[in-house]
């Protein structure tokens, strides 16, 4: 079956992205009883439908909020939205690849990436790192497109991609820095700034982007001011351990190429090498931002994290491709697609296991095994109780728990980020005057909800880690209510147990 697919190496595609889509789907749905902060975080803005918040551009908010209309549900279909963002890649890179080379190397290039780190255990994690990937891809893809063929439709696309990825993340920045590198650089390029093409991409950009600029100049800046504030001093080493790091994500790809013999003699039927303007391309569009990120860091001793090189490993495959041609054959290509389909099916393995199984033996819950639908449910039933049966509309606290008790519903209520109507600019004086909230939060208290709480009185009451051991202690959330203005001041909660063993 495999020597059938890869004949016809669209149709590998096709069979990799159903791969990817089923076990990487069904690997968080089947071992989550809650999402991930990242994805608790984007229903809570996508909620809002605004372009940015104070962290950040709003695209997987955007995107995964008509998922909740359709569906009803908040959870599994992000985890499948991640996964349409990862085929999506794989798509472009194909395309690439078969542009720069031809279709069976433009498949070897795509079946490398289920060895990087980056395509498998975060993708159920859907946010800004994910969201860049295919947008960085495409933006490779459309740039070698017009550059190499000179229509203007393919600048067109490059134009609306390099626009496109500034609502992904504001960082996306530093590929379009490199791309423009390239252009000036390579010659052919170059030559083409002299036609209407660069100049449509241009345009196309400016008026993808312009949302996110004039928001950025309305909230003063306020990701940048973010940035600034949490941007952590890095020890002089950081930027070559982020390389370091970088690169190991990868040596599950290299055991792949070693296995399929891609590190072996060179093969007298191997096609011939891609020219080397597609090499440079793949080492500079590969390799320039990882690079031009460490550098950055190296000189500003600004801290640096590995998630966010997750969009920049999008053409590693295709780089060890093009520089193995030599040693290309169809016995090396079964190879990989029989490396890639281990790789898909063991590693999404591991990843239930450790959701579903880990607390038992560690006793320590992940935020993946809290019990999100019933701690929704309990709080939705107590706020009915307490105010006569008034609606649930403002949800204040941490993100994580207040985002939780939000997500639930086609119409969840608003979540008052740490209750700082700064940083949750869809909620007024004038709504939690009118709407009243239940505040809730976990583990320590934030700041800003001394003051919303006042002198009400505390509640608590705790929850039962998903697959928990008789060892793993309770989830404790604690929790104030504060009644609508229609409503007389609900009595206080009093203190009720944190663990089930006291109730």
């Amino acid at each position: 079956m495999i020597d059938t697919l890869l004949a016809r190496p669209e149709r590998a595609l096709f069979a990799l992205a159903l791969l990817q889509m089923l076990f990487w789907t069904l690997a968080p749905a089947l071992s989550h009883s809650a999402p991930p902060l990242d994805v608790v975080e984007m229903y809570a803005w996508g909620r809002e439908g605004v372009v940015a918040t104070f962290k950040h551009p709003n695209l997987p908010g955007l995107v995964l909020e008509p998922t909740r209309w359709l569906t009803g549900e908040a959870g599994w279909p992000a985890y499948l939205v991640s996964q349409l963002f990862v085929v999506m890649t794989f798509a472009a890179v194909f395309a690439l690849g078969r542009a720069m080379m031809d279709a069976p190397r433009a498949l070897a290039g795509t079946l490398l990436l289920t060895g990087v780190y980056f395509f498998s255990w975060p993708t159920p994690e859907f946010n800004h790192n994910v969201a860049q990937m295919p947008l960085w891809a495409l933006i490779a893809l459309a740039l070698w497109q017009a550059a190499t063929t000179g229509r203007w439709a393919w600048w067109a696309a490059l134009g609306v991609f390099a626009g496109l990825s500034l609502w992904a993340k504001y960082s996306s920045a530093i590929v379009l820095v490199v791309a423009a590198a390239w252009i000036l650089w390579d010659e052919q390029a170059r030559r083409r700034l002299f036609t209407p093409g660069p100049w449509i991409a241009l345009v196309a950009f400016l008026a993808m982007a312009a949302p996110q600029a004039f928001w950025l100049v309305d909230s003063g800046f306020a990701p940048f001011a973010y940035a600034a504030r949490r941007a952590d001093v890095g020890e002089w080493y950081a930027a070559f351990e982020f390389l370091l790091t970088f690169a190991l994500q990868h040596l599950p790809m290299a055991i792949m190429l070693l296995a399929a013999g891609l590190f072996g003699a060179a093969a007298a039927s191997a096609p011939a090498k891609p020219e080397r303007r597609a090499l440079h391309f793949l080492l500079l569009l590969g390799l320039g931002p990882p690079l031009l990120m460490a550098a950055g860091a190296l000189l500003t001793g600004a801290g640096i994290r590995s998630p966010w090189a997750t969009p920049m490993a999008s053409l590693s495959g295709l780089l060890a491709v093009a520089l193995l041609s030599e040693r290309f054959t169809a016995a090396r290509l079964r190879g990989l697609a029989i490396g890639a389909c281990v790789m898909i099916v063991v590693f999404s393995t591991l990843y239930f296991a450790h959701m579903r199984y880990g607390v038992a033996f560690t006793g320590k819950p992940l935020r993946g095994n809290w019990p999100q639908a019933e701690i929704s449910a309990h709080f939705e039933d107590l706020w009915r109780e307490r105010t006569n049966g008034a609606p649930l509309r403002i949800v204040a606290g941490d993100i994580w728990t207040a985002g939780m008790i939000a997500m639930d519903g086609p119409n969840p209520p608003s979540v008052l980020i740490n209750g700082d109507l700064t940083i949750s600019p869809w909620v007024s004086e004038a709504d939690l005057r009118r709407d009243g909230a239940l505040v809730v939060w976990s583990g320590r208290q934030p700041a800003a909800l001394a003051e919303l709480i006042g002198a009400r009185q505390v509640g608590q009451w705790g929850f039962r880690p998903a697959n928990a051991s008789a060892m793993a202690d309770d989830i404790v959330v604690y929790f104030v209510l504060i009644a609508p203005e229609h409503l007389s001041e609900a009595p206080p909660p009093e203190p009720l147990p944190s663990s089930r063993s006291e109730r």
